[in-house]
């Protein structure tokens, strides 16, 4: 009993199912009328096969989307998809953004339903082709604590309004080279995956965050584990071989270490464990990590690497991410300004599997 009651309130109650407690958790549903209009200033609108095209004195004025459509598998907290209505113009730019339902249990975290509306209301002006990081781009003041909403909801947004653009032709998505990992393997020690760019490396210090400390808050690396070179050294034989065998059919593993007074994982998981101080961008989508897909990595194989407090490696399943092409690792950190206030911080590492690991 005792180990039931130090569990966080939010944790206990997403362990209960929606099937055993289905009338009690539609008192979380927010369900919201809608026109077109709401989102984009057009007199005329188009259906097209997923979005509609709007149009203004006989022009293409931009375009709208309903979320469901091409981010469904997408969800929040509750474990259902945050249904989002998105207006953009023809030059990427959002014209307005509507939430259609939810079922998050903001209440429960002294939320209001209004906070979550104001936080919707920042994407307008921001454009889809940009990176649109939660803690840098779109400020969490008025949803804090609510952080697995707002890093889904961020990814909704772009994913959805770029998936958009791509169709109606207005971006065209960047296509893989067709480069293949080598399998190859040669011993490596820390320093040298480091200097070769197969671990990139973030150093968060303290005062960055505006805390008055001389204190380094994170210090951080991370790198593509799949060629063996880079894998092997890095989270061992063993960690290596496991993750392979993760995704034979297809996929990707990311080992990430760290040490500081900060954490990139956190400690509370919510239901579908979703880790929500990191994602990674990669054109059109935004990957969001889970605890299914984890396994712990306590210490780096590598020769000359200092101890870490905590590390792991992630499983992308997603055979749509291409491990050989650039891609985004994006950290919210959250922090304490005050006894009463949290605010957070997004930092960017980018990546890309240097060529002597490709064949």
């Amino acid at each position: 009993m005792k180990k039931f009651l130090l569990l966080p309130i939010l944790a206990v109650i997403f362990v209960l199912t929606t099937e055993a407690y289905g009338d009690q958790w539609k008192f979380f549903e927010h369900r919201y009328s809608y026109k077109l209009e709401d989102v984009l200033p057009a007199t005329k609108f188009v259906q097209k096969k997923g979005y509609w095209e709007g149009y203004k004195d006989n022009k293409l004025a931009g375009y709208v989307v309903i979320s469901k459509d091409w981010t469904g598998k997408r969800v929040g907290y509750s474990g259902k998809h945050l249904e989002t209505l998105i207006g953009f113009d023809t030059n990427g730019t959002i014209t307005g953004v509507k939430l259609l339902f939810h079922s998050e249990p903001i209440v429960l975290i002294g939320l209001k339903e209004e906070s979550y509306l104001d936080f919707i209301k920042q994407y307008k002006g921001k454009n889809i082709k940009t990176s649109i990081s939660v803690g840098k781009d779109i400020s969490m003041d008025a949803i804090t604590g609510a952080t697995v909403t707002a890093v889904v909801q961020n990814s909704i947004i772009l994913e959805t309004s770029r998936k958009v653009a791509d169709a109606a032709g207005m971006v065209t998505a960047v296509k893989g080279k067709g480069r293949k990992i080598s399998q190859k393997f040669a011993t490596l020690t820390w320093d040298e995956l480091n200097k070769s760019g197969a671990v990139r490396h973030l150093v968060v210090a303290s005062k960055d965050l505006g805390l008055e400390s001389d204190e380094v808050y994170l210090d951080l690396y991370a790198g593509v584990i799949n060629p063996p070179s880079i894998g092997r050294n890095f989270a061992g034989d063993s960690m290596y071989n496991e993750a392979m065998s993760k995704i034979k059919g297809g996929g990707s593993a990311i080992a990430i270490v760290s040490k500081g007074k900060g954490s990139f994982k956190g400690t509370g998981f919510v239901r579908g464990g979703i880790f929500d101080r990191f994602n990674i961008e990669q054109g059109s989508k935004v990957y969001m990590l889970t605890d299914k897909d984890y396994r712990p990595l306590s210490e780096v194989s590598a020769k000359g690497a200092s101890a870490f407090s905590e590390g792991g490696v992630f499983i992308i399943r997603d055979k749509d991410f291409d491990p050989t092409e650039p891609f985004k690792l994006n950290f919210i950190l959250p922090y304490r300004v005050s006894v009463t206030k949290k605010d957070f911080k997004s930092f960017t590492i980018e990546y890309e599997i240097p060529q002597r690991f490709l064949e």
